[in-house]
């Protein structure tokens, strides 16, 4: 019994139940999660090998007798107190109940959500420490990206072709997830298109991506991770996500423009090279294979655009016409209700500026703040149907914390998010390719995440945190190679 509680054997679990969280995390809506964390939005399948990874690893501290933090704990815990007192200052004011939902209810459903974040945020730290332990983590999440893939091109052949039943992948769909297969759009393992798409362009594709910049690899086929980043960016095309297309645009321009000169440099040399040395039939062959690489490329993105034409969620950008109002064409794009859910919460945030309402709380208070334009808006008046038991979110995360915290809450919040900048600066200056690499990875899921929260307020979606607990955690520190801290 007592080697059970031996540090070797608790490493070697708490790695295989790290192995378990990377594999589950793309099923974002378990259905079969009991108690209140069942009724939530979110459910992620990798709470089970995280509840028992915890313990694991509180007990691997308490028999090293240390303990790490993240370089940027102090500007966490300035956040968590600031919120901490508005939650308790919110409870102060007159009671209010909402549908059944009070302040006090609703507070302790935004703290379990910030605790369930954080989880998975020291998770992610604790156990990516070194390069070693970098290799192991992109092992599983390589694998778990393969099968992600592999079941999302399943999908697509099934709703867009006949070549699979649509009911029977259906029915797979329903044993991990509480929702159906969509019409015409992939969700992989998550809940909906979108939440696959930021899964893609957050969780995935910064690794594949960076790979391909820094011409680092832990992989002997590098060709893999090729094939990986196409077939990502072919299932993000079926996805039909406006926001994880848009948050992977912005994220290649950001990094292509910040560390990608010399991949950059290499492509025009690369395209040059035969106007520059060899024989004629070395030129000539050269040049044809280029030119047939280029049309090949304008292809591809021609005939993306046509398969987006062809779905009116995509077609609606710019098949419009420009004599409508401003909330008519939201609602033609289908992002009216998150405009107005953001709008609300930014209502709130302006009668509450200091303190904010409270964590979790902000959605008792958007009724009585939607814009009057968006009473026309279909999601919001039925929301507002008497009838309804539904309790809205400002559905951005930025909003939300301005609603929640006041205006010195979401600036802590803003200077903790903009501290990870500071340790991918440090991964940069390091002089190691593979800590570059890690940066590059880095920078391009810092990027996504903080566009996607444009269009989110979840505090507890785990591939936000797995992804800020690798950065922070592959933060350089002397003798990181030698000795693993937790």
């Amino acid at each position: 019994m007592k080697r059970y509680f031996e540090a070797d054997f608790l490493e070697r679990a708490a790695k295989m139940l790290w192995a378990l969280v990377l594999l589950t995390i793309p099923v974002t809506t378990f259905p079969y999660i009991p108690g209140p964390l069942g009724r939530s939005t979110i459910k992620p399948l990798a709470l089970f090998p995280l509840a028992v990874l915890l313990p694991v690893l509180v007990l691997l501290i308490m028999r090293r007798k240390r303990i790490s933090l993240p370089p940027n704990t102090l500007p966490l815990l300035a956040f968590l107190l600031f919120a901490l007192a508005s939650s308790a200052i919110a409870l102060a004011y007159a009671p209010l109940e909402v549908r059944g939902v009070d302040r006090l209810e609703g507070s302790i459903k935004g703290w379990l959500s910030v605790a369930l974040g954080l989880s998975f945020f020291l998770s992610a730290f604790w156990l990516n420490r070194s390069k070693e332990d970098l290799r192991f983590t992109l092992k599983w999440l390589y694998i778990a990206l393969g099968i992600t893939l592999l079941w999302s091109l399943i999908q697509s052949l099934a709703v867009n072709t006949d070549v699979l039943p649509r009911s029977m992948i259906n029915q797979l769909q329903l044993l991990i997830s509480d929702r159906p297969v969509q019409p015409r759009r992939v969700t992989g393992f998550a809940a909906e298109p979108a939440w696959l798409g930021d899964q893609l362009v957050i969780y995935f594709i910064p690794w594949v991506f960076a790979a391909m910049l820094t011409r680092f690899s832990f992989l002997k086929q590098k060709w893999v991770e090729w094939l990986l980043f196409a077939i990502s960016i072919a299932v993000l095309l079926f996805t039909f996500s406006r926001g994880g297309l848009l948050g992977g645009l912005i994220a290649f321009g950001v990094v292509l423009i910040v560390l990608g000169r010399d991949f950059v440099r290499r492509v025009f040399g690369w395209v040059l090279q035969p106007f520059r040395s060899g024989s004629d039939a070395e030129r000539g062959l050269g040049m044809l294979g280029r030119v047939v690489l280029l049309v090949l490329i304008v292809a591809i993105l021609y005939a993306g655009f046509l398969f987006a034409s062809d779905y009116p969620y995509f077609a609606n950008l710019w098949n419009t016409s420009r004599d409508q109002t401003v909330a008519n064409y939201l609602i033609e794009l289908n992002i009216a209700q998150r405009v107005a859910y953001a709008a609300a919460a930014y209502q709130v945030y302006e009668v509450y500026p200091l303190s904010g309402v409270g964590l979790g709380a902000s959605g008792l208070y958007l009724f009585e703040e939607f814009p009057d334009w968006a009473l026309g808006v279909p999601e919001v008046a039925r929301l507002l149907n008497p009838e309804s038991n539904v309790i809205p979110n400002p559905k951005n995360l930025y909003a939300r914390l301005l609603a929640e915290t006041g205006l010195p809450g979401f600036l802590l919040f803003m200077g903790f998010a903009l501290s990870f900048l500071l340790i991918i600066r440090k991964q940069l200056q390091s002089g190691e390719l593979w800590l570059r690499y890690a940066a590059t990875a880095g920078l391009f899921a810092w990027v996504a995440i903080m566009v996607r929260n444009l269009t989110q307020d979840s505090l507890t979606w785990p591939i936000m945190w797995v992804s800020l607990g690798l950065i922070a955690g592959l933060s350089p520190q002397p003798k990181i190679e030698e000795e693993r801290k937790l």
